[in-house]
């Protein structure tokens, strides 16, 4: 639903994106973005499979996340996204995820009461309940060009680009999208070769995967106990199905790593990132099995 220039939809922690904790994952949190950036473009009448016949694709190339609480298990949220007007070659989509009114629950059961309640489900696509929103839960902004897949170079924006997708001037305040510079080491390193499941609908790899890769191949006793709270990517070249990748991580502050992933044959840099941690204590709250008034 388009509400004051921006995309909104409801949404409700499933089983398949959390850890073990019961917490929405970062990168079901990154996914969702997309999901919401082609939603929004899709809404318009524009479709990415037309924009695949003209010889155009949409190629997203810098993102930063700001996770400020995490999400549980069947929590309920409000997603948004809009579009800002693009600078040159340039297009910047924000986004923010908050609760939703009511959606921040107690306990799993009073959860499960919800999840099964008609009458939810009959009202949050409403624009009031949509409008009625609380807490944030993540804000962040993303940058795209659209590329023309014969010549490779950003294709000219037009309106026939972006039908009729209309723009909101508001942006992330702070530092968003600053450059990340290389180590002088690296504390770990490791060989891996994109699967056939690790390729999208351009051919490439899926630029998920990237961060699933540089959050995977990291030393688990720096990660234990804490959860992500800021990340910076930056897409540099496209990987492609069967190139051997080495995907390295880099521990530069006490709570700070930097991730870089290059192809081994010649040594080129396709991902960069920079990823910010912090006590999971703060980050998330634990899950309440049954309401604090149950003798059990």
């Amino acid at each position: 639903m388009i509400l004051d220039n921006k995309y909104m939809m409801p949404y409700t922690v499933p089983t398949t994106a959390i850890d073990g904790q019961y917490r929405c994952t970062p990168i079901t949190l990154a996914a969702l973005s997309q999901d919401l950036a082609a939603n929004h473009y899709s809404s318009t009448g524009i479709f990415m499979p037309q924009l695949q016949e003209r010889g155009l694709m949409w190629i997203i190339s810098k993102q930063h996340f700001e996770i400020h609480e995490y999400p549980l298990w069947l929590d309920c949220l409000t997603l948004q996204t809009w579009a800002q007007p693009p600078k040159g070659l340039f297009c910047f989509r924000d986004f923010a995820y908050y609760y939703a009114e009511g959606g921040k629950k107690a306990s799993l059961s009073a959860a499960f009461k919800d999840f099964d309640a008609a009458e939810r489900k009959g009202t949050e696509w409403t624009a009031d309940s949509l409008r009625r929103y609380g807490a944030l839960c993540v804000r962040g902004s993303t940058c795209w060009v659209v590329l023309n897949m014969q010549t490779n170079q950003p294709a000219v924006l037009d309106d026939t680009v972006f039908g009729s997708l209309t723009f909101c001037d508001e942006h992330l305040e702070g530092r968003v999208f600053a450059k990340i510079p290389l180590p002088t080491h690296w504390d770990r390193e490791e060989l891996f070769h994109p699967s056939l499941l690790d390729i999208d609908m351009n051919g490439h790899v899926n630029n998920l995967n990237y961060i699933r890769w540089a959050l995977s191949f990291m030393d688990a006793d720096f990660c234990r106990g804490k959860l992500l709270r800021v990340l910076d990517t930056n897409f540099l070249i496209s990987a492609q199905y069967g190139e051997q990748l080495c995907c390295r991580c880099s521990h530069i502050e006490d709570n700070v790593c930097v991730h870089s992933i290059v192809r081994t044959a010649d040594g080129s840099e396709v991902f960069r990132a920079r990823s910010e941690w912090a006590d999971e204590r703060k980050m998330a709250r634990p899950l309440q099995v049954e309401h604090e008034t149950s003798r059990l």
